[in-house]
């Protein structure tokens, strides 16, 4: 079944609260308009019952009102709604009674609930009428007590409020139509933005990221949105870009050894070969492989760390023995450039060791790699209020400000000639380095000065992500 759009639903519960303030505005006005109408006809009947007391309290007694009822009369005379009575209050003779109303009022003044300067509403028998009554005392000349009741027919009032329910009762369904029309185009028109976002949506492509929304025409509630929708697509054409210069430079790095292979196996093949010539062909192939292995093993790290992969195994670690031990292990290959390592500090971390060895020998092989023979790579481990560092200072060609920033990309190199050697170094080094210290909450960063000073520095913050860091004594 079809979900109803955002925009019915709006505008139906804009409908719905348009029919219920427009029930309560009724409601509202037939309640004020009914008091009105039984305030006005209550003034009405006391004015009267002024008038007549006024004019029976200057007659002898009940026979000069009979005589006299012309001019009682009147009173209610051009009030057709009004009906009026006159009785003794001892005799409970009726002196006049100019109505069949009139007579039948008296009779509900012998009702115990009515009291004399009273209000009292009652329905005719004849007609079943609203009527609304007042009856008051007085005393003719010669003190003879009598009481007149007035009555004015309400039904007149009745009708008024009756058509007034029909008429809204009406209305009502074509003031729901209408404002259910207005409310689906105001929302339409308030919604209108979002196609907005649709547009830009629909737009998106692998190949097309480059479109941004204008957040400064949108409204207020959305340019917060729209400024989360811009920076979604910038991270995505970063990524989209890195990914398509990753695959490109991946190719690079896999199409050399492989048409080495190619090309060693093919020469091989095409004539007759002894065996130690076979040999001398298939350990250089090994060596090709062995360069392919690391490459492959260095993508499948990286790509395991790009998506969280990886669960870091922390325990605490000596920062300084770990650096000593790597120290050791490319002693050997780093007697063989003339450069020598030393390892001075004392700090320790919580972390993942065998990430952290990994991290400290990238470094320490790229220090090596790159280090003017004769001269001394230089690791210093210390500690701080904010956390532990680790950095590793060599000598050799001084690094341009605009490779600093993208030595830890993948793949990338300031001279492509070099890195070929010592084991054959895949281009990943620094950026699983990056990687490593992401994982712990850290940062990788890297220096050179002038005179060719080359220094790359490991943080990890006291209270890194996941409870990673340094930790005090």
């Amino acid at each position: 079944m079809k979900r109803p759009s955002l925009k019915l639903r709006l505008a139906l519960l804009v409908g719905v609260l348009g029919l219920l303030q427009a029930a309560a505005v009724l409601a509202f006005s037939y309640v004020t308009l009914e008091r009105e109408l039984d305030a006005q006809k209550r003034a009405v009947l006391r004015d009267k019952a002024q008038q007549a007391r006024h004019l029976i309290d200057e007659m002898q007694d009940g026979t000069a009102v009979r005589d006299n009822a012309f001019k009682i009369v009147e009173l209610v005379t051009g009030h057709a709604e009004l009906h009026m009575a006159v009785a003794g209050s001892e005799s409970g003779e009726t002196y006049v009674a100019f109505s069949p109303e009139a007579a039948e009022s008296l009779e509900r003044l012998k009702n115990d609930t009515w009291q004399t300067n009273g209000f009292l509403a009652w329905q005719s028998r004849g007609s079943a009428t609203t009527m609304l009554s007042l009856a008051t005392a007085g005393r003719t000349r010669n003190s003879r007590p009598y009481e007149v009741v007035l009555t004015v027919d309400r039904s007149e009032d009745m009708r008024l409020l009756q058509e007034l329910l029909i008429t809204a009762a009406t209305a009502a369904p074509f003031g729901l139509a209408i404002v259910l029309l207005s409310a689906m185009m105001i929302v339409a028109l308030g919604l209108k933005p979002l196609q907005t976002f649709k547009q830009a949506v629909g737009g998106i492509s692998a190949s097309s990221l480059t479109a941004r929304l204008d957040t400064a025409r949108l409204p207020s509630e959305l340019q917060g949105l729209g400024q989360a929708f811009n920076s979604m697509l910038d991270r995505l054409d970063d990524g989209v870009t890195r990914l398509s210069q990753f695959s490109g430079d991946l190719a690079h790095e896999m199409r050399t050894p492989l048409a080495t292979l190619l090309g060693r196996t093919q020469v091989a093949l095409s004539q007759s070969r002894s065996v130690e010539q076979l040999l001398d062909v298939l350990e250089g192939n090994v060596e090709e492989l062995q360069r392919l292995s690391r490459l492959v093993a260095d993508m499948l790290f990286l790509a395991q760390t790009d998506h969280a992969q990886s669960a870091l195994d922390l325990q605490p670690i000596e920062l300084d023995r770990e650096a000593r031990q790597v120290g050791e292990f490319l002693d050997l290959v780093a007697q063989e450039r003339g450069v020598s390592i030393a390892v001075t500090g004392k700090a320790s971390i919580v972390a993942d060791k065998g990430l952290v060895q990994r991290a400290i020998t990238n470094l320490l092989t790229n220090a090596v790699r790159h280090g003017t023979p004769g001269t001394e790579v230089l690791v210093t481990v210390q500690s701080n209020d904010g956390g532990t560092s680790l950095e590793v200072v060599n000598q050799g060609s001084p690094i341009a400000q605009e490779h600093l920033a993208r030595l830890f990309d993948r793949f990338y190199r300031v001279d492509s000639s070099r890195g070929r050697d010592l084991g054959g170094g895949t281009g990943l080094g620094l950026a699983i380095v990056r990687a490593i210290m992401t994982l712990h909450g850290g940062t990788a960063r890297a220096s050179s000065t002038a005179d060719g000073e080359v220094r790359f520095a490991l943080f990890f913050p006291s209270r890194g992500k996941n409870g990673v860091g340094s930790y005090t004594h």
